[in-house]
Protein backbone atom coordinates (compact mmCIF):
# COMPACT_ATOMS: atom_id res chain seq x y z
CA UNK A 1 0.00 0.00 0.00
CA UNK A 2 1.32 3.50 -1.06
CA UNK A 3 -1.09 5.24 0.33
CA UNK A 4 -0.81 7.27 3.71
CA UNK A 5 -2.54 6.07 7.11
CA UNK A 6 -3.90 9.11 9.13
CA UNK A 7 -4.15 8.38 12.91
CA UNK A 8 -7.25 10.82 13.85
CA UNK A 9 -8.84 11.16 17.23
CA UNK A 10 -8.74 12.78 20.12
CA UNK A 11 -6.03 13.56 22.72
CA UNK A 12 -5.00 11.25 24.61
CA UNK A 13 -6.48 8.87 21.98
CA UNK A 14 -3.01 7.19 21.17
CA UNK A 15 -2.16 8.65 18.12
CA UNK A 16 0.92 9.40 18.54
CA UNK A 17 2.19 5.95 20.85
CA UNK A 18 0.26 3.83 18.09
CA UNK A 19 1.32 5.19 15.23
CA UNK A 20 4.96 4.76 16.43
CA UNK A 21 3.85 1.14 16.75
CA UNK A 22 2.21 0.90 13.53
CA UNK A 23 5.33 2.53 11.85
CA UNK A 24 7.63 -0.15 12.96
CA UNK A 25 5.11 -3.14 12.52
CA UNK A 26 4.75 -2.33 8.76
CA UNK A 27 8.23 -0.43 7.72
CA UNK A 28 6.64 3.06 7.48
CA UNK A 29 8.01 6.24 8.29
CA UNK A 30 5.74 7.80 10.90
CA UNK A 31 5.33 11.60 10.98
CA UNK A 32 3.46 13.52 14.33
CA UNK A 33 2.20 16.57 12.82
CA UNK A 34 2.16 18.45 16.04
CA UNK A 35 5.89 17.58 16.41
CA UNK A 36 6.27 18.39 12.89
CA UNK A 37 4.61 22.03 13.47
CA UNK A 38 6.94 22.92 17.03
CA UNK A 39 9.65 22.21 14.26
CA UNK A 40 8.66 24.59 11.57
CA UNK A 41 6.95 27.12 14.18
CA UNK A 42 10.17 26.64 16.61
CA UNK A 43 7.17 27.16 19.44
CA UNK A 44 5.46 24.67 21.49
CA UNK A 45 2.11 24.28 20.59
CA UNK A 46 0.52 26.17 23.30
CA UNK A 47 2.93 28.97 22.51
CA UNK A 48 1.75 29.30 19.37
CA UNK A 49 -1.83 29.00 20.94
CA UNK A 50 -1.03 31.68 23.37
CA UNK A 51 1.37 33.90 21.05
CA UNK A 52 -0.78 33.64 17.83
CA UNK A 53 -4.22 32.05 18.74
CA UNK A 54 -5.67 29.29 17.55
CA UNK A 55 -6.87 31.04 14.23
CA UNK A 56 -3.12 30.95 13.29
CA UNK A 57 -2.21 27.43 14.60
CA UNK A 58 -5.21 25.53 12.31
CA UNK A 59 -4.26 27.43 9.56
CA UNK A 60 -0.87 26.33 10.29
CA UNK A 61 -1.89 22.59 10.90
CA UNK A 62 -3.58 22.67 7.36
CA UNK A 63 -0.60 23.78 5.71
CA UNK A 64 1.43 21.20 7.66
CA UNK A 65 -1.05 18.83 6.79
CA UNK A 66 -1.25 18.84 2.52
CA UNK A 67 2.70 19.01 2.99
CA UNK A 68 2.72 16.04 4.46
CA UNK A 69 0.06 14.81 1.89
CA UNK A 70 2.38 14.81 -1.01
CA UNK A 71 4.17 11.87 0.48
CA UNK A 72 3.97 8.78 0.34
CA UNK A 73 4.24 5.58 2.49
CA UNK A 74 3.38 7.35 5.98
CA UNK A 75 2.21 7.10 9.01
CA UNK A 76 0.44 10.33 10.15
CA UNK A 77 -0.30 11.14 13.56
CA UNK A 78 -2.67 14.09 12.98
CA UNK A 79 -3.76 16.76 15.53
CA UNK A 80 -6.84 15.99 17.52
CA UNK A 81 -8.51 19.08 15.98
CA UNK A 82 -7.47 17.92 12.26
CA UNK A 83 -10.49 16.07 10.97
CA UNK A 84 -12.87 18.82 12.38
CA UNK A 85 -11.62 20.86 8.81
CA UNK A 86 -13.18 19.48 5.75
CA UNK A 87 -10.47 20.65 3.44
CA UNK A 88 -8.08 18.53 6.07
CA UNK A 89 -10.43 15.62 5.80
CA UNK A 90 -10.27 15.85 2.08
CA UNK A 91 -6.74 16.33 2.21
CA UNK A 92 -6.36 12.38 3.85
CA UNK A 93 -9.21 11.03 1.82
CA UNK A 94 -7.54 11.79 -1.05
CA UNK A 95 -3.81 11.01 -0.01
CA UNK A 96 -4.47 7.79 2.02
CA UNK A 97 -6.83 6.24 4.62
CA UNK A 98 -8.07 7.85 7.91
CA UNK A 99 -8.35 5.38 11.00
CA UNK A 100 -10.44 6.83 14.32
CA UNK A 101 -8.66 5.68 17.64
CA UNK A 102 -11.97 6.28 19.38
CA UNK A 103 -11.48 6.70 23.13
CA UNK A 104 -14.46 7.43 25.64
CA UNK A 105 -13.44 10.45 27.80
CA UNK A 106 -12.71 8.59 30.82
CA UNK A 107 -9.75 7.06 29.51
CA UNK A 108 -8.71 9.87 27.81
CA UNK A 109 -8.45 11.84 30.99
CA UNK A 110 -6.99 8.80 32.80
CA UNK A 111 -4.29 8.87 30.04
CA UNK A 112 -3.32 12.88 30.13
CA UNK A 113 -3.10 12.29 34.23
CA UNK A 114 -0.47 9.52 33.45
CA UNK A 115 1.18 11.04 31.22
CA UNK A 116 1.26 14.67 33.51
CA UNK A 117 2.86 12.24 36.36
CA UNK A 118 5.03 11.20 34.00
CA UNK A 119 6.18 14.50 32.13
CA UNK A 120 5.51 16.82 34.74
CA UNK A 121 3.86 18.78 31.60
CA UNK A 122 -0.12 19.94 32.51
CA UNK A 123 -0.81 22.41 29.81
CA UNK A 124 0.60 21.26 26.70
CA UNK A 125 -2.99 20.13 25.17
CA UNK A 126 -4.33 24.02 25.06
CA UNK A 127 -7.33 23.21 24.08
CA UNK A 128 -8.01 21.35 27.42
CA UNK A 129 -7.33 23.49 30.19
CA UNK A 130 -10.60 23.82 32.36
CA UNK A 131 -11.23 23.30 35.74
CA UNK A 132 -13.50 20.47 34.95
CA UNK A 133 -11.27 18.42 32.50
CA UNK A 134 -13.54 15.56 31.96
CA UNK A 135 -16.43 17.58 30.78
CA UNK A 136 -14.25 19.59 28.91
CA UNK A 137 -13.22 16.42 27.24
CA UNK A 138 -16.99 15.43 27.12
CA UNK A 139 -18.25 18.56 25.18
CA UNK A 140 -15.57 19.10 22.87
CA UNK A 141 -15.18 14.78 21.93
CA UNK A 142 -19.50 15.64 21.32
CA UNK A 143 -18.45 18.08 19.21
CA UNK A 144 -15.87 16.58 17.11
CA UNK A 145 -17.84 12.98 16.34
CA UNK A 146 -19.22 14.00 12.56
CA UNK A 147 -16.18 15.08 12.02
CA UNK A 148 -14.02 11.44 13.57
CA UNK A 149 -16.74 9.30 11.88
CA UNK A 150 -15.53 10.18 8.60
CA UNK A 151 -12.74 7.94 8.86
CA UNK A 152 -12.43 4.42 6.54
CA UNK A 153 -12.36 2.74 10.10
CA UNK A 154 -12.89 2.76 13.74
CA UNK A 155 -10.50 1.29 16.13
CA UNK A 156 -11.46 1.14 19.85
CA UNK A 157 -8.50 1.68 22.01
CA UNK A 158 -10.21 1.44 26.01
CA UNK A 159 -8.36 -1.01 27.91
CA UNK A 160 -6.05 -2.56 24.73
CA UNK A 161 -2.43 -1.96 24.47
CA UNK A 162 -0.46 -0.05 22.08
CA UNK A 163 0.84 -3.24 20.70
CA UNK A 164 -3.33 -4.60 20.19
CA UNK A 165 -3.76 -1.64 18.61
CA UNK A 166 -1.43 -0.98 16.13
CA UNK A 167 -1.64 -5.15 15.21
CA UNK A 168 -5.70 -4.49 14.59
CA UNK A 169 -4.84 -1.52 12.28
CA UNK A 170 -2.43 -3.69 10.25
CA UNK A 171 -4.71 -6.97 10.31
CA UNK A 172 -7.50 -4.21 8.63
CA UNK A 173 -5.19 -2.47 6.38
CA UNK A 174 -3.97 -5.85 4.98
CA UNK A 175 -7.14 -7.52 4.81
CA UNK A 176 -8.54 -4.08 2.29
CA UNK A 177 -5.12 -4.62 0.28
CA UNK A 178 -6.75 -8.19 -0.37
Amino acid sequence: MKRNIYLTGFSGSGKSTVGQALSFLMGKEFVDIDLTIEEIEQKTIPDIFNCEGEEYFRAVETDCLKKISIRTNLIVSTGGGVPVDPVNVETMENSGCIIWLKTSPETILERLNIQLENTGVDNDRPMLISEEPLERIKKLLDSRQNAYKRSHAIVQTDRKSVEVVAEEIHRRLVSWEK
